[in-house]
């Protein structure tokens, strides 16, 4: 079909249904992420899921893993981008990490709680996120297991404080963030 095809306009791709499913999930938790509801707020047939999931749990999962495609692969990638070395890079993460968005945050530690196969999305997620702060710690020239164990505090740090920040209170301070890389890079 051409893309000028006026019955095309109703039709929604996987991504469209992706994206619709991390909002829901942000707004409304895990429980609102069912087939027959999620159609009818999206105006289309149960078919329209189903030619792009074969169950709710498939449409879970993928929209965990497109999360995790988001909030992980992009911000790596940005980080990476970073000139001028390890430093900061992790300034820059910092940053990024406590832009996040708590509610979405919070509602995908309950999804993968609340199932086995999501739970390994998020340990999959953790240990990146970890090996992947280890790696610009280790590039500070600090050896691999200590490099690890930074990273570790580093990251129980960050999604602890994005997990009982205070409503409405926005990304980390600057001067959070220095003295979170001070801690960090102390010998």
């Amino acid at each position: 079909m051409n893309a000028e095809d006026p019955g095309r306009k109703n039709r929604l791709s996987r991504e469209d249904w992706l994206d619709f499913g991390l909002g829901v999930l942000r707004d409304e938790g895990p429980q609102a992420l069912k087939a027959d509801p999620l159609c009818k707020r999206m105006g289309v047939t149960r078919g329209s899921f189903y030619w792009h999931f074969e169950s709710a749990g498939a449409f879970m999962l993928a929209v965990m893993e497109r999360w995790e495609a988001r909030a992980t692969d992009q911000v790596i990638a940005a980080v990476e981008r970073i000139d001028g070395g390890a430093a900061p890079q992790l300034r820059f993460l910092l940053r990024q990490t406590g832009a996040l968005d708590t509610r979405l945050y919070e509602a995908i530690n309950k999804l993968g709680g609340q199932h086995a196969e999501l739970a390994g999305v998020l340990r999959r997620v953790h240990e990146r996120r970890v090996r992947f702060v280890a790696g610009l710690v280790e590039a500070l020239g600090f050896e691999a297991a200590e490099a690890r164990t930074r990273a570790q505090v580093l990251y129980a740090w960050a999604m602890g404080e994005l997990l009982t920040r205070e409503p409405g209170r926005g990304a980390f301070g600057e001067a959070q963030i220095e003295t979170i890389m001070r801690l960090l890079l102390a010998r």
